[in-house]
């Protein structure tokens, strides 16, 4: 069965070596009880510990079953132990702390035993030994021979072929010893013993073989043995493949080790023992966690508030395609490299001050970066598509050039000849400018006048005021002819200074850009929207929902912005100056307009098609040309009333159209609970007013003379796409770019998204300056990881008597090395809870502060997924920190492990 053919065992201690065995020659039966005797030194512990598989034998061989194991490796030895070998030592060598059952499960675990299985066979066992009633006590609560009862139990459980017992009494009274004798002698029935001691007394009443070494050397053995007495013996867990079945044979070939679970549970009990110097350590660990953490969720916090602001923005800030787009993003790049290029050196005379061409650059570069877009054909790809488009917009706009205007009588009046606004050129520089222009020439096309040049107009009759103005330029006798007759002679050049007397003096209207504010908007074409986000507050009695009905809009406060409403002839000049006042007093407006000042509301309507007249040569021409340097019409002098005269024409020929005439008959409010504001504050009309005006357009003089091009709905100059969530404003950039990747060259569309592109460059700010953070804190997390492995360390150092005890129960290197990983990934995953928990409860005053100061709620949130990303971080560091002394523990020699105190 066992055979130990010549054994020798050498120790090298420094340059000298020492032979601890020297040859030793022995054959043991099946089952026999036998004692090793000799004194301290002579090798008896070192025999047994080969005899184990603890220690290798220097020379020699150990025979089993008929097989050499001179070419057993690691795993080899740890099975044999597992399945073969059961050790009973002197100081008991049980883990303090783990129950009684659990020490007794121990080699269970590493045999791959069931649970169930386990705790009845080792319930069983102690029931043998006489513990049954001690299965949930600690060590330290049992008495020395309980404990030896243990230890005998836990060489037991596997149902090993041998017992090996160093000094099973050495440290127990002489009735214990006694006790423990008698119970390994019936144990010696069924199994082999080998027992060390130094009590011959003992080995001479309870053994039958007594073996004696001295110096290393067999001087006597009482009952020899030759196994060609019974060559049947063998041990049973070790016997060769091929008496196995196939069944057996696999289940002996099945990696045995320990489970994850059961190398947590060692550890997990260890540290309960440490409670205080294991709180420090998870600490400590979780110091760079809640750094992190905190960095990270003030970073959420902000980005996910940036978020909000763009989602929450998709309504007032649709994408939008215009006829023509800037590529801002180019612009600024382009403006950035010639800032960069003006470092270069330039040849100036150092006598003077040069100015530096920066205008016209920014007009140049922003010229260039323009690209226009062939709307007409992306409309055409959008029908085609428009079924993909619903999971992803609430609504599309198309916006034509119609140059809508609405004409507007500041005190509702009807007499062209008072004081009019022209919206949406509702500036004040400009309505200055309007209310002399026509104050001034408005008789001049109805009666025949004096000759200036080629031009044939009249001046009225002038107030005091004007009569004084006048009197400076023309003298006292043209300025009483005038007054009293209506009817004089004036040159071109008293005419022009006039006119800029009348206008301050200073304005020059040929330079004057018409202003592109507007207060007049279509609605979108989504009812459902609308209803869900508007509350209707009045309504006139006819309502019908007809084109010619338009919506006056307001926000949730009832407010309109003032220029709007000026704008619209509901405020008045008297208004407008208290609301001055009011805010450079600090204080609160108090004027107000009530609904039914509103309802019903009505509203001439000019289209650009309006604004084309006939000229000298009967062609029809915009009248804005005028006042437009560079036109074929433009003229300094008479460029002003020109244009005021064609105006008041224009108003003349379109007050009595009732096709063109629309009435307030609907006001809107947002809700108060409404996520998204679909329309701007103001007055809003519906698509169908828009392909209303689109046809009188092309059916107007100018577009049936060729002098205005046709409109057409299939050509828009601007596409508004309102997205229905935020993750679809990729769904219709990718739209875009597929369009693109399918259109010919030249038709491709490009936008930007200013609200995007902005947004974008604060999440990366705020993304670059968490990085940075981040960088700086994981200082500590990795200090912290060092010192959690030094700290493990220091455990390998406490719990190097477990390390052999788990190795004599069959536990190998990679089990070790598996128990303190365990450890490491307990501290590690208890570090970054408990950093996870901190850093959650630290968010309340984070809050309130941040609060304080921005007056934004909630902004430091953690991300689920950051916390659980963390945890891992802190458990893979920990980890990583625990792989050096989990290695150096797996390496230990467990018979020097055994020996440690």
């Amino acid at each position: 069965m066992l055979k130990i053919s010549n054994i020798t065992k050498t120790y090298e201690m420094g340059s000298q070596k020492v032979k601890a065995l020297k040859g030793i020659n022995l054959e043991f039966r099946k089952s026999e009880f036998v004692s090793i005797l000799g004194p301290s030194g002579c090798g008896k512990t070192t025999l047994l510990n080969i005899i184990g598989g603890l220690d290798r034998y220097s020379t020699g061989d150990i025979i089993i079953n008929d097989k050499s194991t001179k070419e057993y490796k690691d795993k080899d030895w740890d099975t044999y132990r597992n399945h073969s070998i059961g050790f009973v030592f002197q100081s008991y060598n049980l883990i303090p702390h783990q129950t009684v059952l659990e020490n007794v499960e121990l080699a269970l675990t590493l045999s791959g035993i069931k649970k169930e299985e386990r705790r009845k066979r080792a319930t069983k066992v102690l029931e043998k030994v006489g513990l049954k009633d001690k299965l949930n006590n600690k060590p330290n609560q049992l008495s020395g021979g309980q404990m030896q009862r243990v230890a005998i139990a836990r060489a037991l459980v596997n149902d090993p072929d041998i017992i090996l017992a160093d000094e099973p009494t050495g440290a127990l009274d002489s009735n214990t010893s006694v006790q423990i004798m008698k119970l390994l002698k019936e144990i010696s029935k069924e199994k082999l013993i080998i027992m060390v001691t130094h009590n011959p007394d003992l080995a001479k009443k309870y053994s039958s073989r007594i073996v004696k070494l001295l110096d290393g050397k067999l001087i006597s053995d009482s009952n020899p043995y030759k196994s060609n007495e019974n060559a049947q013996e063998q041990l049973t867990s070790m016997v060769d493949d091929e008496k196995l079945t196939k069944k057996e044979l696999k289940k002996k070939n099945k990696k045995k080790r320990m489970s994850f679970f059961t190398a947590l549970t060692l550890s997990f009990k260890n540290l309960l023992t440490k409670k205080g110097r294991t709180f420090l350590v998870s600490f400590a660990g979780s110091i760079g966690i809640i750094g992190i953490s905190l960095i990270l969720a003030i970073s959420s916090g902000f980005s996910t508030y940036v978020n909000k602001m763009q989602e929450d923005t998709l309504s007032s800030y649709p994408i939008t395609i215009e006829a023509k787009s800037i590529d801002f993003s180019t612009v600024i790049m382009s403006l950035f490299m010639s800032n960069t290029e003006d470092n270069a050196s330039t040849n100036h005379e150092e006598n003077a001050v040069y100015p530096k061409d920066r205008i016209s650059s920014i007009l140049d570069t922003i010229g260039s970066a323009a690209k226009p877009n062939n709307l007409k054909k992306f409309y055409t790809y959008i029908q085609e598509h428009k079924d993909e488009l619903k999971d992803y917009t609430n609504a599309i706009k198309y916006s034509y050039d119609i140059g809508l205007q609405f004409l507007v009588s500041n005190e509702g009046k009807t007499d062209f000849n008072e004081d009019y606004i022209i919206q949406p050129y509702s500036s004040a520089l400009y309505r200055t400018i309007m209310m002399y222009s026509l104050s001034f020439f408005k008789n001049a096309a109805n009666v025949n006048a004096y000759s200036i040049g080629n031009k044939n107009y009249r001046i009225e009759k002038l107030d005091n005021t004007n009569f004084t103005i006048v009197k400076n330029y023309i003298g006292q006798t043209k300025a009483d002819e005038l007054n009293s007759t209506g009817e004089t002679e004036i040159t071109e050049t008293e005419i022009k200074n006039i006119i800029n007397s009348l206008l301050g003096g200073t304005v020059d209207l040929s330079n004057y850009e018409l202003s592109s504010i507007t207060a007049f908007s279509e609605l979108i074409d989504n009812d459902e929207l609308i209803s869900n986000s508007y509350e209707t507050i009045a309504v006139s009695n006819d309502y019908t929902g007809g084109p010619n009905e338009v919506i006056l809009v307001l926000n949730e406060n009832s407010e309109v912005d003032d220029y709007i409403l000026y704008s619209l002839g509901l405020l008045s000049d008297e208004d407008m100056s208290s609301i001055l006042d009011s805010y450079v007093k600090g204080e609160k407006s108090d004027v107000k307009i009530n609904y039914n000042n509103i309802i019903g509301k009505t509203y001439t309507v000019l289209t650009k098609s309006d604004l084309y007249v006939l000229d000298e040569e009967n062609k029809y021409f915009d009248i804005t040309e005028y006042i437009t340097k560079g036109s074929s019409h433009y003229n300094e002098m008479l460029g002003k009333y020109y244009y005021a005269n064609a105006l008041k024409n224009v108003y003349l020929d379109n007050t009595n159209s009732s096709e063109k005439t629309v009435k307030i008959s609907k006001i809107i409010r947002l809700k108060k609970n409404a996520n998204t504001s679909w329309v701007t504050p103001g007055i809003v009309y519906t698509k169908e007013y828009t392909n209303k005006m689109i046809e009188y357009i092309n059916s107007s003089n100018a577009v049936t003379t060729g002098a205005l091009e046709m409109l057409t709905t299939d050509n828009p100059t601007q596409i508004k796409i309102y997205v229905n969530t935020f993750e679809s404003k990729d769904k219709i950039k990718q739209f875009v770019a597929t369009y693109n990747a399918q259109a010919e060259q030249g038709d491709e569309i490009s936008y930007s998204d200013m609200v995007g592109t902005i947004m974008s460059t604060v999440s990366t700010i705020i993304t670059a300056i968490t990085y940075v953070l981040i960088a700086f804190v994981s200082v500590s997390l990795i200090v912290s990881s060092i010192m959690i492995g030094i700290i493990t360390y220091i455990s390998v150092i406490e719990r190097t008597k477990e390390i052999g005890v788990l190795r004599s129960v069959g536990a190998s290197k990679r089990d070790v090395k598996r128990v303190f990983t365990a450890e490491s990934f307990i501290i590690g995953l208890t570090s970054g809870v408990f950093g996870i928990l901190v850093s959650i409860i630290l968010t309340i005053p984070i809050n309130l502060i941040l609060k304080s100061y921005t007056g934004i709620a909630g902004l430091a949130s953690l991300p689920i997924l950051g916390a659980v990303i963390l945890i891992l971080v802190s458990i893979v560091l920990t980890l990583i920190a625990g792989l050096i002394p989990a290695r150096a523990a797996s390496k230990k020699d467990p018979v020097v492990a055994l020996r440690t105190e």
